[in-house]
């Protein structure tokens, strides 16, 4: 972080607090999208272990994040989907679940899902997709019209006409770099995000998976501090702004060890 750098506050002269943790359930995947930032697919990806996903939610708890958001990959696929789910509503957190639908087309799940959440309703929203890139493999429709008849709240997004990140693993797909490339998942804005990948890693932006540092071992305020000192290029788009990313991770270092000479 650069010298003089000011920390936000808010009105009664507080540091400002996160809203939502980004929790990556699992980096795997029902199916192989084309347009995937993360190249995500049934056969490899991560999943978030339970000591992980406790440890998130004690930070949430502790520094009163408001809300979580189950992200992937697809969430769903996490074999202790159910009990963090449950434990999630449990602590009276609102909760963001972005899925493809397709285990909620299922019968089994779906009844699960239904009685776990039915009492929390107002705390969920389900974030999906229906464009070109996942209807190939799977056309969520019908469980969408089934949630919403159940009056759960569902976002159908459609990325047929953005490439959201050309990453390392999408960038050769001349069909993707014909697309409007200057997608930013943070809407062109500043904003206060913070990610925790299966390991236990955290992150700085929902697009890049390289982790800074662990979240058992790195203090949040630290790590927001650092943040929003860094120079990101919220209006460049997420391909162009995260071309700078490598050299954060030195920045970060270099950081610590100057708030450790000043403590």
């Amino acid at each position: 972080m650069k010298s003089g750098t000011k920390v936000q506050q808010n009105h009664h002269g507080e540091r400002n607090k996160m809203n939502i943790l980004t929790l990556f359930i699992s980096l795997r995947c029902t199916q192989a999208c084309a347009h995937c930032v993360f190249g995500c697919s049934p056969e490899h990806g991560k999943h978030m272990s339970w000591d992980v996903f406790d440890q998130s939610l004690a930070i949430a708890k502790k520094t009163k994040i408001p809300k979580l958001n189950f992200f992937g990959g697809e969430p769903l696929l996490n074999p202790r989907f159910f009990p963090m789910l449950q434990t999630a509503l449990n602590n009276k957190l609102d909760l963001i679940l972005a899925t493809n639908c397709r285990l909620l087309a299922k019968e089994e799940f779906f009844t699960e899902f239904i009685g776990i959440t039915k009492q929390h309703k107002e705390h969920l929203v389900i974030i999906t997709s229906r464009d070109r890139f996942h209807l190939q493999f799977f056309d969520p429709a019908e469980t969408v019209k089934r949630l919403l008849s159940e009056s759960y709240k569902v976002v159908v997004n459609n990325w047929s006409d953005y490439s959201v990140l050309l990453s390392e693993y999408n960038a050769n797909n001349e069909e993707l770099q014909k697309l409007d490339t200057n997608f930013a998942c943070c809407n062109h804005n500043r904003i206060d995000y913070l990610g925790v990948l299966p390991d236990g890693g955290w992150q700085i932006c929902p697009s890049y998976l390289e982790a800074f540092g662990d979240i058992f071992s790195d203090d949040l305020e630290e790590i927001t501090e650092f943040r929003r000192g860094l120079p990101l290029r919220y209006d460049e788009g997420c391909t162009k702004c995260l071309k700078f990313f490598k050299g954060f991770h030195q920045e970060f270092e270099a950081y610590k060890a100057a708030r450790k000479l000043r403590a």
